[in-house]
């Protein structure tokens, strides 16, 4: 997916991805959650000289101190209880490729030294055979915090900061630079109209005008929820707007059906249940207090499945 924007804030962004893209130096990208850290991770890793290799990224707050050894250096099999094969780990994984380490500031501090090392050396040493292994993987890093503040409050090592932070590129939320609204609508507007094969949805000088003033506290991410929202809900984009601005949720309260039809309504009424269960049917169902397969004949009418 690209990274969408006519603005000169993105404009800058992008010429300076893709002026480090060649080298294999490390790069820092931060920005709050939703601005596309990912993305421009992916553009560099895709214009790249390791374009042919992996790409992997790490959800850094997802893997535990106790674990982080094995996830990323591999381990042996029978190295501890449940290590029953051989594992590469992911940077061996990515070995001629690059790893984007999404959220790093998130890597606990006592495993932030073996990761530098790995770093510095080039080189892992799995879990249960401490024999170093030499590696030829790029890093890229993103986060939503303030790494450098992090480092001044102890909370994250320095000499690791420095080993990341050779280039830094700093994303802006989607509030700083709102003239880019109308194209990322249109963006996700024709992406979701042909994922959910539907017509192309009009979005009128007024709803465009309202959506270019909202601060978007989620970002793009939350600029594409909406679209997609659009297209699967079937709501008025008037309507949807309004609830966007006013906080309201779906047919949570009578005035959110307003303007909508029975059809419109029951689909919007089924599209919150399934947000709502996580899209568990069964969960759906009881919410709904239909049967399953009610559900099941439901989504088929709706094209949701």
């Amino acid at each position: 997916m690209p990274f969408v924007g006519i603005s000169q804030a993105v404009k800058q962004v992008l010429q300076l991805a893709d002026s480090v893209a060649k080298s294999d130096c490390g790069v820092l990208i931060e920005g709050e959650s939703g601005t596309g850290k990912e993305l421009i991770a992916r553009r560099i890793w895709a214009k790249s000289n390791r374009s042919e290799k992996p790409f992997l990224p790490v959800n850094c707050a997802g893997i535990s101190e106790s674990l982080f050894e094995s996830q990323f250096f591999g381990h042996v099999r029978g190295a501890f209880t449940g290590a029953e094969q051989n594992m590469l780990g992911v940077i061996r994984s990515a070995d001629g490729g690059t790893v984007f380490l999404d959220e790093v500031s998130e890597i606990p501090y006592g495993s932030q030294a073996k990761l530098l090392r790995a770093l510095q050396e080039r080189e892992v040493m799995p879990v249960g055979k401490p024999v170093p292994i030499k590696v030829d993987t790029r890093f890229l890093a993103g986060t939503n915090r303030n790494l450098a503040e992090m480092v001044q409050e102890g909370k994250f090592r320095r000499d690791l900061y420095y080993r990341l932070n050779i280039v830094r590129i700093v994303i802006p939320p989607l509030r700083e630079h709102s003239e880019d609204v109308p194209a990322l609508l249109d963006h996700f507007g024709a992406l979701f109209s042909a994922s959910y094969r539907r017509k192309p949805i009009e979005l009128s000088r007024e709803v465009r005008a309202v959506l270019t003033g909202y601060a978007w506290p989620g970002n793009v991410r939350e600029l594409a929820a909406w679209v997609e929202r659009l297209y699967v809900t079937g709501i008025a984009p008037e309507l949807l707007a309004d609830m966007l601005v006013n906080d309201t949720p779906l047919v949570s309260q009578p005035r959110s059906a307003e303007g909508l039809s029975l059809k419109q309504a029951e689909r919007a009424a089924i599209v919150q249940a399934l947000e709502r269960s996580d899209f568990n049917q069964r969960k759906a169902a009881r919410m709904l207090q239909v049967h399953r397969a009610t559900l099941a004949r439901k989504l088929k009418q709706h094209k949701l499945t």
